[in-house]
């Protein structure tokens, strides 16, 4: 679908390892008494992506449940406002983050579920990024009864194995190593698509962003889910955090000692392993 597509479209340009401090800038408060409404009305909007197992897909998900934990901590109730991802992550930034969608919804208090890249950030004059929870990577899920283990891409030159089309797993796969997995690869729609066909047996792997595919495979035994055994890949993992408008300190601080909160008590590994997804430290 198209989202699939668009949201790994925009987090090949933000995945690199970001070793930066979090914070907020400076910058006082631009609306005055912003967390002052929030807690007058006692919501805190949050902006989720549609179609995102296991994180936000038909109105539940980790990405929903931690928020739910968040505003709790905070003393609020969570109200989702489920968008679909547009042609860029600056598009979806201005929608759900510091103006609105042109069709009239919009924006939310934080957008949930934002990659974390120190260049991206310094081009961001509206917008502020803060309270990593989760750090993402890309990973390979394998069918366990066809291989025993996964310490080289070597199988693949003769087993099936699934990507979503044009995505970076795409446009790797297809040349590395010289092209000798180029005969084997299967091209899917969404990483839905993909995940069926590995149940199926139709292929042996895919790979894909880890959360998603640890979400796809739910566990099953049957299935393994481990860094690919390439190095470039390997090297690419980037803290998930949320996204406010820039300068409002009160909130962006209410957000972080939550979020803090929540992973010094164990919360946000509960919550992820709820959805059968590996915490990994931002």
């Amino acid at each position: 679908m198209k989202s699939d597509h668009l949201r790994q479209r925009r987090t090949l340009l933000l995945s690199g390892v970001c070793l930066a401090m979090f914070g907020l800038s400076a910058r006082a408060d631009n609306e005055e008494g912003v967390w002052a409404g929030i807690q007058k009305s006692g919501v805190l909007k949050v902006a989720f992506y549609k179609d995102f197992a296991p994180f936000s897909n038909d109105g539940k998900g980790v990405d929903v449940d931690i928020a739910e934990a968040l505003a709790a901590r905070m003393g609020l109730k969570m109200s989702p406002l489920f968008f679909d991802a547009d042609e860029s992550m600056d598009d979806d930034l201005r929608n759900m983050v510091w103006k609105g969608h042109y069709m009239g919804y919009g924006p939310a208090d934080l957008m949930i579920h934002v990659p974390i890249d120190r260049d991206y950030m310094v081009r961001q004059d509206k917008v502020e990024f803060l309270a990593p929870y989760h750090r993402e990577r890309y990973a390979v899920a394998y069918d366990k009864r066809k291989l025993s283990d996964l310490e080289t891409m070597a199988p693949f030159e003769k087993e099936p194995f699934g990507v979503v089309a044009d995505t970076l797993p795409d446009s790797l796969m297809l040349s590395a190593d010289g092209g000798r997995y180029r005969a084997q690869i299967r091209h899917y729609k969404s990483l839905d698509d993909a995940a069926a066909a590995l149940r199926s047996g139709e292929v042996v792997g895919v790979m894909a962003l880890q959360g998603e595919l640890e979400g796809a495979v739910q566990g099953d035994a049957n299935f393994a889910v481990v860094p690919p055994p390439l190095a470039l890949l390997n090297r690419r993992q980037w803290p998930l955090g949320v996204a406010i408008r820039k300068g409002e300190q009160q909130l962006g601080r209410a957000i972080m000692a939550a979020m803090n909160a929540l992973i010094a008590e164990g919360e946000v590994e509960r919550i992820m392993a709820r959805g059968h997804v590996v915490w990994r430290a931002p």
